[in-house]
C-alpha cells in the first residue's frame, strides 16, 4: 500500500513474532507493520514490530537487513531490540539500563571534529525532501535498512542520520537504543515520536526523523538542514 516491497517472509514472521509475544504476554496489544498497523492501547503494554526491517535487501540475499520489536508502557518504548540476522548482532536497550550489542555496552560517539573521515547515514529517499548546507565534511552512506542506519550512530559508527519518511515500527525499537547510548533522536517536523496515538492508522504516518551522536550535535546539524 505505501510501495515497500513485502515478502511472504515479512507476514510469516510477523505471525511468528506476534504469536510468540501472545503465548508469554496475553495481555498485551501488538502493533506491527504488516498484520495489525493500527494503535492500540487499553492499559496494557504495547509491542511494535518490523519483521523484516530492509526488505528489497532480503529479497536481494544483501546482508543488510533485520529484526525490530519494541515494548511500550504508556506509549513510549520500555524495551528495544533489533536483530541482524545475517550479521550475528543482537542490539538491545531498557529504559536508563543502556544499550548493548551481543552483551557489550555502546555508546555513541562524540568528535572533537567532523571530519572527511566521518560518515553520516540517510535513505535513498532524503536527497528529494533535504538539503544539508555546505559546510559539513562527513561522507554519506545509505544501507537499504532503516534500522541499520539507525543503528550505526548508536555504536559509534555514523555521526548522525538523517530519515524524511520512516514510520513508527521503523523507529521504536532504534529510538530507544539511540537514546540508551548516549545519542539524540527527534522529529524534523516539530511533532513527537512518542507517545503514540490511541487508534491511529500508523501506515499512513511517516515521522521525518534526525538522530545524532548528542543533543548539541542534533542542534548543530539540524540547522545545516533545509526542506527541498
Amino acid at each position: 500500500e505505501d510501495g515497500t516491497t513485502v515478502t511472504s517472509a515479512d507476514k510469516e514472521i510477523d505471525q511468528f513474532i506476534g504469536e510468540e509475544i501472545q503465548v508469554r504476554y496475553p495481555m498485551d496489544n501488538i502493533l506491527s507493520e504488516e498484520l495489525s498497523p493500527k494503535y492500540t492501547d487499553n492499559g496494557s503494554a504495547v509491542w511494535i514490530v518490523d519483521p523484516i526491517d530492509g526488505t528489497t535487501n532480503y529479497s536481494q540475499g544483501l546482508p543488510l537487513w533485520g529484526v525490530s520489536i519494541a515494548r511500550l508502557e504508556n506509549g513510549y518504548p520500555t524495551i528495544g531490540v533489533l536483530y541482524f540476522p545475517i550479521l550475528d548482532m543482537l542490539c538491545y536497550a531498557s529504559k536508563g539500563q543502556g544499550a548493548f550489542e551481543n552483551n557489550k555496552r555502546i555508546s555513541a560517539r562524540r568528535p572533537a571534529v567532523v571530519d572527511r573521515y566521518s560518515i553520516f547515514t540517510c535513505s535513498s529517499g532524503t536527497e528529494r525532501y533535504y538539503k544539508i548546507r555546505e559546510g559539513l565534511r562527513a561522507k554519506r552512506r545509505t544501507f537499504g535498512s532503516t534500522i541499520y542506519e539507525l543503528y550505526l550512530v548508536a555504536r559509534g559508527n555514523a555521526l548522525f542520520c538523517v530519515l524524511p519518511e520512516p514510520k513508527a515500527w521503523d523507529l521504536a525499537a532504534a529510538w530507544l537504543i539511540i537514546e540508551e547510548s548516549g545519542g539524540a533522536i527527534a522529529t524534523l517536523n516539530d511533532s513527537e515520536h512518542f507517545p503514540l496515538t490511541k487508534e491511529m492508522p500508523y501506515t499512513s504516518i511517516q515521522l521525518p526523523t534526525l538522530a545524532t551522536a548528542s543533543l548539541e550535535m542534533w542542534q548543530r546539524i539540524h540547522d545545516l538542514i533545509c526542506i527541498q
